[in-house]
């Protein structure tokens, strides 16, 4: 049986992580097929995969590292789960005359048939010629984990997706989130797949958990007002406390899909930050909202997000995004330079295609060091105070995401 999740801060000593090697399911979108897998192009796969291994392989000299694949796996291996989970997944598909085949699947080979693919059965002319070529569609998205759920307290959360095109993914955490032989949560804080609805969504990259009683959450593109509304009351009812949530509303622009594009948390008292979204004079919008375990809530503005956190006890330094330079801020931003991942309080994963992101660093007082240093075994993470280490990922990047994108953690140590 599975440890149970425990997440109270974004910056907490990482115990255990979900992260997926991209695969199969990558190189079967097309050109044609990118916009409507929400990628900006295609990338190769052979070196996605090896941005991605440095990033998994550094990740596991720091914590335990799981791939969903395998914890769908086990999942899977339950004939009630399997059954609760492929009973939404071909109802959403339209894919019910494959089942038979897919129960009579080991847990292994469905756990992969379902992210790769299942090709098309055609059955006459008219399906033949439609075009269509899979019955379960690929998963091109799926390497970026934080998207479908997050962890906060002891409870996680299966999100309820925006696009159509990544629903399969939350079905996919939530099997895993109910599953002992995967993660032992004994309950969701909120099951998105089943909220999910016209004008209601929200997705992990916009949550962001800055302390056991505070989180900031994105209302962009992908999170809906009316969600973070529900999350602010869920989320203090699952945690039996109450809880004050930043609201912070962003352009409905491909560059800021989710707040962590604009903003991470790095350490005890330090923030990466995209200027202009934050600081600047045209910074986002920001609505405090405060609720208890009962469901009473109230809202007020706020003239900054890093004011209102101040205001509740949570001082943070930013450090910029691209330096100085505001045409390198939204090319460095552009690039996912403010998706960093905390594994401890002042350490930090991120690419390191940011250079001006990592002379910001340097000057903040941070060890800049590369992901093979570790990797070798030829240095400790832990011996320095502040440190950003850097890993190839100029390809994962025109993915749309970065280091905190591909990277579910579900068990943090508390701080102090």
């Amino acid at each position: 049986m599975a440890q149970s999740p425990a997440i109270q801060s974004e910056i907490g000593r990482l115990r255990r992580v979900i992260v997926h090697a991209p695969g199969a399911e990558v190189e079967a979108m097309s050109p044609q097929s990118a916009e409507e897998d929400l990628y900006n192009d295609i990338v190769p796969l052979g070196i996605v995969q090896r941005e991605h291994a440095e990033l998994s392989a550094f990740l596991s000299l720091v914590a335990e590292v799981s791939d969903v694949r395998d914890l769908l796996a086990r999942a899977l291996s339950d004939a009630s789960a399997r059954k609760d989970f492929l009973d939404p997944l071909l109802a959403f598909y339209g894919a019910e005359a494959r089942r038979e085949e897919l129960e009579a699947m080991e847990a292994a080979e469905l756990a992969r048939v379902v992210i790769e693919g299942l090709p098309a059965r055609h059955g006459g002319v008219e399906s033949l010629l439609s075009g269509r070529r899979f019955d379960l569609s690929p998963l091109p998205n799926l390497y970026f984990m934080r998207d479908a759920g997050f962890v906060f307290a002891d409870k996680p959360a299966a999100c309820a997706m925006r696009f159509d095109v990544r629903h399969p993914e939350s079905l996919i955490d939530r099997a895993i989130f109910r599953s002992p032989a995967a993660l032992d949560a004994a309950k969701l804080s909120l099951d998105g797949p089943g909220l999910r609805s016209e004008g209601f969504s929200f997705e992990g990259g916009d949550v962001q958990v800055l302390g056991p009683a505070t989180l900031a959450i994105g209302v962009s593109e992908r999170t809906s007002a009316r969600a973070v509304d529900a999350l602010g009351k869920a989320l203090a009812a699952a945690a039996g406390r109450p809880v004050s949530v930043f609201a912070v509303e962003l352009p409905k622009e491909r560059a800021t899909i989710h707040l962590d594009m604009v903003f991470t948390m790095i350490d005890r008292d330090a923030c990466l930050v995209h200027e202009r979204s934050i600081l600047g004079s045209r910074r986002c919008r920001v609505v405090r909202l405060d609720a208890d375990p009962q469901g009473r809530t109230g809202v007020r503005e706020l003239p900054s997000l890093l004011e209102g956190l101040a205001e509740a006890g949570l001082y943070l330094q930013p450090v910029v995004t691209g330096g100085s330079d505001p045409v390198q801020q939204d090319r460095e931003q552009w690039l996912s330079g403010a998706n960093s991942f905390a594994f401890a309080p002042g350490k930090i994963l991120m690419y390191s295609c940011n250079p001006r992101t990592l002379e910001a660093l340097d000057a903040a007082g941070f060890a800049i060091k590369s992901a093979r240093d570790f990797i070798g075994g030829g240095d400790d993470p832990f011996k320095y105070g502040r440190l950003a280490v850097g890993f190839e990922g100029a390809e994962l990047a025109r993915g749309g995401g970065g280091a905190r994108c591909m990277t579910l953690p579900v068990e943090r140590d508390a701080l102090p």
